[in-house]
């Protein structure tokens, strides 16, 4: 999709819980956007003084405006030649690559770096709650009267949904954590290192019934990021790219009349994505997938068109998401398993995504990787089939661009 713009070096710190009863470390937010920044510029080989672009996910940690300039002047950056930032909650990874390829491409900065990093959990702040209330009074006015109280209690509702219309069980959702928690057992960045099995799986915790608590992502604080530049400058630098063969977007989806709560708005990306790529969806060879709970997966799932709408428990319970599975499915752990740090939270897929295709798995490298999909979702638990949702759909390949 982009013949002069390539993924040249990505970067990606550990993860932490920092709370009043633990001792595990806490930064600050801008400690991790410049350990990110050290981490991507080391992997490229580069001084930060070849930045000439900076994208910035915003975070969910309250900042003030003019915040980009700020993370710029933080981590030393000065005579820039494009800046750019998206605010679209947890999906922002795919369309700030999105934006620094086009640039590049066309020719308005030559190396771009893309960072994203946010600190949900605060030694300060106990387990209270993560992300900001919604200022115009959704929350207050229209869910608190009603018991809905959190997005757990909003999946559930989704979950019981789901489980009504397509007869879809925990046993079968259950398939989708434990492949991911082996996953994360291989991946040194992940915040969970044990594998646990189904019957594990199971028997954790009831949160909002059936939502259990390894359906519910794990916060941890990090940092992330990627550098985009032209393909002749990723040679010099002797990089080993990564194209971006394909890129959808969907946002505010068209909210359908009976609510079905089944569905994310996610098809109308996918199908941008696989017609600029030229790519079955059932011919990549892993998929990264935004993961907030195993039944966002599901339904992700169905709407790249893995399977026909109504099949959702034949296709779980027969389908593997090893890595030598059919759906080798999140292979670093997911945000599930390795940790979902806010609204950067789906860095990690993209991350991820470009060491398969670098051959960097290790223990859990995808055997022969070249074509893969990540995807982002911003808004979902709060708004399924409806308007406050950003869907995106990117394809990315091995080498240089076709």
């Amino acid at each position: 999709m982009f013949d002069d713009a390539v993924i040249a070096a990505i970067g990606e710190t550990e993860k932490s819980r920092p709370s009043p009863d633990d001792d595990q470390p806490f930064s600050d937010l801008e400690e991790y956007f410049r350990m990110a920044t050290a981490e991507t510029l080391a992997d490229a080989g580069l001084e930060l003084s070849a930045v000439d672009g900076l994208g910035v996910a915003r975070p969910s940690t309250e900042t003030p405006y003019r915040y980009p300039l700020m993370v710029a002047d933080a981590i030393g950056l000065a005579d820039l030649e494009w800046l750019t930032t998206t605010d679209h909650c947890g999906g922002q990874a795919v369309p700030l690559l999105a934006q620094a390829a086009m640039a590049v491409d066309a020719g308005v900065a030559e190396t771009i770096l893309c960072l994203g990093a946010d600190v949900p959990k605060r030694p300060d702040r106990g387990s209270g709650e993560i992300f900001p209330r919604d200022p115009r009074g959704l929350q207050r006015e229209y869910k608190d009267p009603f018991g809905v109280q959190g997005t757990n209690a909003e999946v559930a509702l989704v979950q019981n949904r789901h489980a009504e219309r397509f007869g879809t069980n925990p046993e079968e959702l259950g398939r989708l954590y434990v492949a991911q928690r082996r996953h994360a057992a291989a991946n040194p960045l992940a915040y969970f290192d044990e594998e646990v099995d189904l019957d594990a799986y199971l028997g954790s915790a009831p949160i909002a019934d059936p939502v259990r608590l390894f359906d519910c992502v794990i916060p941890v604080n990090a940092g992330f990021g990627a550098l985009v530049t032209t393909p002749e400058r990723a040679e010099e630098l002797g990089a080993d790219p990564v194209s971006i063969a394909g890129v959808g977007h969907n946002h505010c989806p068209t909210v359908p009349d009976d609510r079905r709560l089944t569905s994310i708005g996610m098809a109308p990306a996918a199908r941008r994505a696989f017609a600029a790529a030229g790519l079955d969806p059932l011919e990549a060879d892993f998929y990264q997938l935004y993961d907030d709970y195993p039944i966002v997966v599901t339904i992700e799932m169905e709407e790249l068109g893995l399977y026909e709408a109504g099949e959702a428990g034949r296709f779980l319970a027969e389908t593997g998401f090893g890595i030598d599975g059919e759906v080798p499915l999140n292979t670093g752990g997911g945000q599930l398993c390795a940790g979902q740090a806010g609204v950067a939270g789906g860095f990690l897929q993209l991350l991820e995504a470009v060491r398969q295709l670098r051959g960097e798995g290790g223990d859990r490298q995808v055997p022969g990787a070249e074509r893969g999909i990540v995807t982002g979702i911003g808004g979902v638990s709060a708004n399924y089939d409806g308007v406050l949702a950003a869907n995106s759909v990117m394809v990315v390949e091995r080498g240089w661009a076709a």
